[in-house]
């Protein structure tokens, strides 16, 4: 690779490699001529010889992929960083036009360039070693470009009439000369950023398990397939090959996606078979629908660690509220309002959305009322309870039902199969 010389580097030693060719006998006779690398409106209108210009720089598609991955997640470099860049030279050629030397330039700069077209590392170090020769307080001392991987090359570039006659109208009341362009391929500039490299592999080991489909079919409680399924609900799941050789795993995550971040819990072995489960609903799992997942944990290295597992589809769960013990009370609140105070199981999280359905029994049968439980800020990520402000509500008992994400709570029944409970008196 190279330092930040790189590119000065290869116009320098460009610029060596013409003088040196024009001072040859057979370099078309043009005596007391040298290179020059300005831009190409500044030599004089007597001046002789040939000028470097470089005018463009681009990426290198060929390098490009070279340095990925170059980071790791964290950010860390895992290679110097690295831009492989294509250098493009305007040649021009300044002399007695009557005597043709511009063109006699330029028979002998193209037949150099053709003949010895790389940069060697021997070229490089001879320019370099010429230019600190010349001028020991040199910047070139500090070049490294002998140092790269590749070598650069020049090409010929075909630029046609339409082509010059942009570049040469860039330079600002600049007559013409005789020119043609040279592309300088590649350059490898490094980054100075230090790079953490992995350590070496101290040992090899391949780690072989059977593969096969594990498939959930169906999630429900393992009362009933019709049951609601709440917190401390016995889980039932069936499906096909469920059994981890070691450790069977359930994963219960917050949404559908199965998401990675969620509550994992080891079935204990005697609940387990290859097409069924049970497990109880594991604590912390909040209500609404959810996602479970069948997991089989695999320890791999030495010593033996976990890393991965194999996994299941998600099947969907709908975990149901319930209204905690001593149900719900009231409490006068400002101007002849009631707030309702219910208890929760499980507490929601302050981003769930709860409501609160109240139906009327008796001589209010007919009347219903649902309320939206507001925003609820605070340090904690959940509450055990929530409060309501019933306003406009007809004193009488009601039916009370919770919504949470959309998943209800569950009414019970009397003897005769009407819904009597939980319920509330308003005052």
């Amino acid at each position: 690779m190279s330092n930040a010389l790189a590119v000065a580097t290869v116009t320098s030693t460009l610029a060596h490699v013409l003088d040196e060719a024009l001072a040859a006998p057979d370099a078309g006779n043009v005596p007391g001529v040298h290179t020059t690398t300005v831009r190409p409106d500044l030599p004089g209108p007597s001046a002789r010889g040939v000028n470097v210009f470089l005018y463009q720089v681009t990426p290198n598609a060929a390098w490009a992929g070279d340095a990925l991955p170059a980071r790791r997640s964290d950010g860390t470099a895992l290679l110097p960083p690295q831009q492989a860049l294509d250098l493009h030279y305007l040649l021009t050629f300044y002399g007695d036009e009557t005597a043709l030397e511009p063109q006699r330039l330029l028979g002998t700069v193209v037949r150099t360039l053709s003949a010895r077209p790389v940069l060697t590392r021997q070229v490089v170090r001879r320019a370099v070693q010429h230019a600190v020769t010349l001028d020991p307080a040199s910047y070139l001392k500090f070049a490294d470009l002998d140092e790269q991987v590749d070598v650069v090359r020049f090409t010929m570039l075909p630029l046609n009439l339409e082509e010059l006659s942009r570049l040469w109208s860039t330079f600002f009341q600049v007559s013409y000369r005789l020119t043609v362009a040279y592309r300088a391929s590649v350059v490898l500039l490094t980054g100075s950023v230090d790079a953490r490299t992995a350590l070496p592999v101290r040992a090899r080991r391949v780690d072989v398990a059977p593969f096969g489909a594990l498939r959930i079919s169906r999630v429900g409680a393992d009362s009933g397939p019709d049951d609601p399924v709440t917190a401390g609900t016995t889980l039932r799941v069936e499906g096909a090959r469920l059994r981890g050789e070691r450790v069977t795993r359930i994963r219960m995550s917050g949404s559908m996606s199965g998401s990675r971040s969620g509550i994992e819990a080891d079935v204990p072995a005697d609940q387990v078979t290859d097409d069924r489960l049970t497990i109880a609903l594991p604590g912390g799992v909040r209500a609404g629908l959810r996602g479970l997942q069948v997991l089989h944990p695999r320890l791999v290295g030495d010593p033996p660690e976990e890393r991965g597992s194999v996994e299941s589809n998600v099947a969907p769960v709908l975990v149901r509220p319930a209204i905690g013990p001593g149900g719900v009370t009231t409490a006068p609140g400002a101007g002849g309002t009631t707030v309702l105070t219910v208890p929760l199981d499980p507490p929601v999280g302050r981003r769930q959305r709860v409501a609160l359905l109240l139906d009327g029994l008796g001589a209010q049968a007919g009347r219903a009322h649902t309320f939206v439980v507001p925003s609820r800020p605070g340090p904690q990520e959940e509450d055990s309870s929530v409060q309501v402000v019933a306003k406009g509500v007809a004193s009488g008992d009601y039916l009370v039902r919770v919504q949470v994400d959309g998943a209800e709570s569950v009414l019970g029944v009397d003897a005769g199969g009407v819904y009597d409970r939980p319920r509330v008196t308003l005052p």
